[in-house]
């Protein structure tokens, strides 16, 4: 029975009080409903304040009307509560509805006044119809006297249920609060559904409650959906399988409820594969279907059709349903379930799809998919084909299976690689022979790994692999196997499992073998690991032929030229880098394109990077190829660094990131975090910098990724750079240098030169910088590009003195303008630079130069590197001060750049690597500022400057 309640105290005609305590059921944030629960509130802050109010909430089947019902009443401590719900049995029952609502206050009908008592209590008591003027007016007076003592809520859910009359009188009432203390909230299924009942007129649903303000509960957005699965879920939901559940609940909350309560914890966390559909709750599908069932057959058999064709047209629909009466659709169409656009049915609800698809009996599914597969275009819509042909058919057939072998290759080309292997899998349900079976289930896994589908793909293995009888088939089903493993497992262990799987593939396919060589040495690559690198490149390259194709040849180019870079032989490298440039050539694949796009960073060719990696994030997108995107987009964010773009690498690595998690590649998500922690650091944000780096170590060590960790402690590195750390900065970078795989890697090593030498001339290393500058300058020397020939020419300054280094600091900044993509890179050899000309006493020249530096850092936002800027200003007698200090003007310019660094923290030996002077003269104007200051300690300077 539904539930009758009141709470709070009512007077009687005997002055005694009717008590009842509603029951409010725990209460839960509602999600993505503010707007209805800022509604809900003025409502009953009106009927606090003599402003009677009422409303109506309407909305489909599981939008959350009754949970905003209950909100409402659990925030009314101080109101009395009379509820009650409609009932489908009782709505042709005259005043059942009110009687249920008003028993709670029946006994102070009797302080109404006559005629209006008797016409109350015979509508209450008996359902005898009377005049409505009277009956109205009657319960307006009685509700307005139970409000004196106590503001009144009256709540009505599923008012679309309760009997004429007695809404009829309930809207009367509703019209009429103004002047009292009385809210009415009702909820009601939207106007489309009432019109099962009748409630239509030629222009369209009758309004259910005419004069009430009506509140449509629309879908809930993404968000509100993944805020709802985070308060809800048993466990934290992998990323791919809370994607998959926001997708599939169409924004109504109770699909989500339903889809989460129905999964297993190993499904929730992604070690098991979803159920292919996700079942909608039972009794939420019939409440959506509610509105279909009293259709006619014809109608409803077109609905279905519609359902599991999704987007057909108008004429295969018929032709599918036998029937050349379009008007048979017309029901539907009034209701507003479907809609023809340029020939093609839709069904406006996406949930009313689901719940026909899942209701239907097998049997007549069957029959309606065999229905649709006779009406489809195989060449034009290939996976609409592949789904109806298998599902119609009733069982194992080889004709039928090669038919839609035929439609899944097409739908690889037309619609992406989950449709080919959706396509793929349903050819191998309908294949009788068990090892075609193997060959397709392993053709479906291959294409559900490349859409970055995991879960799915693992569990398409372990259904091929028992079938599996051939070496060859079984080597196959390895290799797609240790793809997955590339995207979570340790690196080096599955560098080093490719191995075996390559050599198990050489005698059956060179190609496919070469393949797995390429995913050894990029597994070898990610984990800094030269040694196995090489030992992919030895073993791959004996495979390729002189007549095979180009882009075999290309690819032994990329692993030859790594391999040869990686020895630091950049000169011997840079032909060969070069030759597998043109792995990007023509209509080259994501994967072709990303190691072009390696081979353009060991080149420092960042513009052709650039581009590369934009192509291989278009053309991956392109194709639903979502497993190369975090790749794609990771080496974006390289040549967006190198190049000097930061904020985009920022947007970059965050996008990467969610594509990351989104498709369960653990090692490339850390990969981004790595970079978000460079980002970071420049920035200067110092604690989401050091949250980021810590994160990044601890899983790098886990999975043994070399290049993740050296990326976010040369993050670490610049950030102690640019806080004046210079000491914290050349450890952290010292370190690499003697790193292993699996904690560094040797081409980071070499790409982190220019801030390891200048830590290094800070800290009066000049052997580790000239040592680091080395190798820095025989790679600039072989691949020419400007930019890296700048910041080759700007170590050399550092290292030099007097003329010798302006020279050098003068060519950097040519080399610089040249480039053009660098601005954080060439502002910093300006800051450089004007530091170097303000000790060689030449502030005009210095002053250019730091106004300059200081421009571009605020531009990025790099405010670390303005502080340092300003600081140097500061010591040139510059403006831009900030707040003067105390006794400033007896300060030297000098001091007060020592002082100001000191009271930030600064210990003397970071002071003196910052302003190249000694730790003692760092001493010395310390007892000197201490003394013009008039304090003691540097507690009083922090003070003094904070």
């Amino acid at each position: 029975m539904p539930e009758r309640t009141c709470r709070g105290a009512v007077p009687v005609c005997n002055g005694e009080h009717v008590d009842a305590m509603l029951t409010i059921p725990q209460t839960v944030r509602l999600r993505g409903r503010d707007t209805e629960m800022r509604t809900l509130g003025a409502a009953l802050d009106g009927a606090r304040a003599r402003r009677g109010t009422s409303l109506l909430l309407t909305g489909g089947p599981g939008t959350g009307k009754t949970a905003l019902l209950d909100h409402v009443r659990a925030d009314t401590d101080d109101f009395t509560v009379l509820s009650t719900a409609g009932v489908n049995d009782e709505s042709d029952v005259p005043m059942a509805g009110l009687q249920r609502l008003l028993t709670p206050v029946e006994a102070a009908v009797g302080l109404l006044a006559e005629p209006r008592r008797g016409h109350v209590r015979e509508a209450l008591l008996h359902g005898t119809p009377v005049d409505r003027f009277v009956l109205g007016t009657g319960l307006l007076d009685l509700l307005t006297q139970a409000a004196e003592e106590r503001p009144l809520l009256l709540v009505v859910d599923d008012a679309d249920l309760i009997d004429r009359p007695s809404l009829e009188a309930l809207a009367f009432v509703a019209r009429r609060l103004g002047p009292t203390r009385v809210a009415l909230v009702m909820a009601a299924r939207d106007a489309l559904d009432r019109t099962t009942t009748g409630e239509s007129t030629p222009c369209g649903p009758r309004p259910l409650v005419p004069g009430v303000d009506e509140h449509v509960l629309g879908p809930l957005d993404t968000r509100s959906v993944h805020d709802v699965l985070t308060d809800t879920a048993p466990a934290t939901p992998a990323q791919p399988v809370r994607s998959a559940l926001v997708a599939a609940s169409h924004g109504n909350p109770a699909a989500v409820l339903g889809h989460i309560g129905a999964l297993t914890p190993d499904q929730l966390g992604g070690a098991s594969p979803l159920p292919e559909p996700l079942m909608l709750p039972v009794r939420l599908r019939s409440r959506i279907l509610e509105p279909v069932r009293d259709l006619p057959e014809t109608t409803r058999h077109l609905l279905l059709l519609t359902a599991l064709g999704e987007d057909v047209s108008l004429g295969d629909l018929l032709t599918a349903a036998d029937t050349r009466e379009p008007e048979a659709l017309e029901p539907a169409e009034e209701r507003g379930m479907v809609r023809v656009r340029a020939d093609t049915v839709q069904l406006t609800d996406p949930l009313l799809r689901d719940a026909l698809a899942q209701d239907a009996p097998v049997s007549r599914a069957r029959e309606a998919h065999r229905a649709l597969a006779a009406v489809t275009d195989r060449g034009r819509a290939p996976v609409a084909f592949a789904r109806h042909t298998a599902e119609g058919a009733a069982g194992p057939d080889a004709d039928l299976a090669d038919g839609v072998e035929k439609a899944a290759r097409r739908a690889g080309r037309v619609d992406g690689r989950r449709a080919a292997s959706l396509a793929y899998e349903r050819a191998a349900r309908l294949t009788p022979d068990p090892d075609t079976r193997a060959c397709r289930t392993a053709s479906a896994a291959y294409q559900a790994c490349m859409a970055g589908d995991t879960g799915r793909s693992a569990d398409l293995l372990a259904r091929a692999r028992p079938l599996v009888v051939s070496d060859r088939r079984r080597a196959i089903v390895d290799l797609i196997d240790a793809q997955l493993a590339i995207r979570d497992q340790n690196s080096i262990d599955v560098a080093e499992r490719l191995l075996r799987v390559g050599r198990e593939l050489v005698p059956h396919d060179r190609h496919l073998a070469l393949r797995a060589f390429v995913r050894s040495a990029d597994s070898a690559s990610l984990a800094g690991d030269p040694v196995r690198h090489r030992h992919a490149v030895d073993l791959a390259l004996p495979l390729v032929r002189p007549d095979d194709p180009e882009t075999m040849h290309r690819m032994v180019d990329f692993l030859q030229g790594c391999a040869v870079s990686f020895r630091g032989d950049y000169r011997g490298s840079t032909p060969i880098l070069r030759r597998a440039l043109h792995l990007a050539d023509g209509d080259a694949g994501p994967s072709e394109l990303i190691w072009a796009g390696i081979a353009g960073l060991r080149l420092g060719d960042d513009p052709f990077v650039h581009r590369v990696m934009t192509r291989a994030v278009e053309g991956g997108q392109a194709r639903g190829e979502r497993a190369t995107m975090p790749a794609a987009l990771g080496f974006l964010v390289f040549s967006e660094f190198w190049s000097g773009r930061f904020p985009s690498a920022a947007g970059t690595a965050l996008t990467g990131l969610r594509a990351s998690r989104s498709s369960g590649q653990s090692i490339w998500a850390t990969h981004h975090l790595a970079s978000l922690a460079m980002v970071a650091a420049i920035q200067g944000d110092v604690e989401t910098c050091q949250l980021r780096a810590r994160a990044v170590a601890a899983q790098a060590g886990e999975k043994s990724l070399g290049l993740a960790a050296a990326v976010a402690s040369w993050g670490s590195a610049v950030l102690e750079l640019s806080r004046g750390n210079a000491a914290e900065a050349f450890l952290r970078l010292r370190s690499l240098a003697n790193a292993g795989p699996g904690q560094g890697h040797p081409t980071m090593r070499m790409l982190t030169a220019p801030h390891f030498v200048e830590a290094a001339t800070r800290m009066g290393e000049a052997e580790w910088a000239a040592a680091s500058l080395a190798g820095y300058r025989r790679w600039a020397e072989s691949v020419q590009s400007p930019s890296t020939l700048a910041l080759a020419a700007r170590c050399e300054g550092l290292l030099s003195s007097g003329d010798e280094a302006t020279e050098y600091f003068e060519n950097a900044l040519a080399l610089h303008r040249t480039g053009g993509d660098d601005d954080v890179e060439h502002a910093r050899t300006q800051l450089l630079f004007g530091a170097h000309l303000r000790r060689a006493r030449l502030p005009g020249r210095a002053r250019e130069h730091l106004h300059n530096a200081q421009e571009s850092f605020e531009r990025f936002g790099a405010r670390l590197w303005v502080r340092q800027t300003r600081a140097e200003l500061r010591a040139l007698g510059t403006a831009d001060r900030g707040p003067d200090l105390p006794a400033a003007s007896e300060l030297t310019a000098q001091q007060q750049q020592i002082a100001r660094l000191v009271a930030e923290g600064a210990t003397n030996r970071e002071v003196a690597a910052h302003m190249f002077i000694s730790p003692r003269t760092v001493e010395h104007h310390l007892r000197g500022i201490f003394r013009k200051l008039n304090i003691r300690s540097r507690v009083d300077l922090a003070r003094l400057f904070n």
